[in-house]
């Protein structure tokens, strides 16, 4: 899960699971220096426990407000375990989402669940702006029809992050985005030196395009005999 910090509080990208969530998203926060209680919202990318389950302990413990999308707002309530949150915000696709000083834009990409989110949000490194991705869900599907939408998705997306002008692309699994590498190189930066996650637009695009291929490879493979 990501923690953005705005002006007027924080807003936090999935909840990871019901079970480590006081542990890892409120305890890990204090050792930041950051208040959980200050997390005004929880985008959640899509309805699977492992992003969704940590929302009930935030809304009931912080008064936290819960965004997902209407389609997965509807796998969730199909779902008999688990812990789950109330239904709240419903997201839309471009929709716009400010607290304080900080605007964050939410679409809707489904593929990987009927109503992932994938989110655009400004951030900073050492006072300069830059433009970050969230791609709301990595993994692929077994069957045909659920990938062909991702790729709809990922090539719609794709068209999205160019036009924005987005140089660091992010996941909510950190294989996927280098954050197992990236991590420990921030916290052992030297002044001056780059930001790992700073990659620009091209490479950016990259990551998109990769997803594209997989993806593909998937749809051929199950055409086979």
């Amino acid at each position: 899960m990501w923690a953005i910090t705005t002006s007027q509080g924080i807003i936090v990208l999935d909840t990871i699971f019901d079970y480590s969530v006081e542990d890892e998203v409120a305890g890990g926060m204090k050792k930041l220096g950051l208040d959980p209680a200050n997390i005004k919202y929880a985008v959640v990318s899509h309805a699977h426990p492992d992003h969704d389950g940590g929302a009930k302990f935030l809304q009931e413990h912080y008064g936290t407000r819960v965004i997902m999308s209407p389609a997965d707002w509807d796998v969730l309530d199909r779902r008999t375990i688990g812990a789950k949150p109330k239904r709240d915000m419903e997201a839309t696709d471009g929709q716009k989402l400010t607290l304080g000083d900080t605007t964050l834009t939410l679409h809707i990409t489904p593929g990987h669940t009927p109503g992932t989110i994938s989110t655009l949000f400004p951030v900073k490194d050492n006072g300069t702006p830059h433009l970050a991705a969230l791609w709301g869900g990595v993994g692929l599907n077994p069957d045909k029809e659920r990938v062909e939408t991702y790729i709809q998705s990922v090539q719609r997306f794709s068209a999205i992050v160019k036009q924005a002008g987005v140089d660091i692309i992010l996941a909510n699994h950190t294989d996927w985005d280098r954050s197992k590498i990236n991590l420990p190189l921030l916290a052992h930066r030297a002044p001056g030196t780059p930001n790992p996650y700073i990659v620009g637009d091209a490479k950016v695009l990259s990551f998109l395009k990769v997803a594209e291929e997989c993806a593909s490879a998937r749809v051929t493979q199950s055409a086979l005999p």
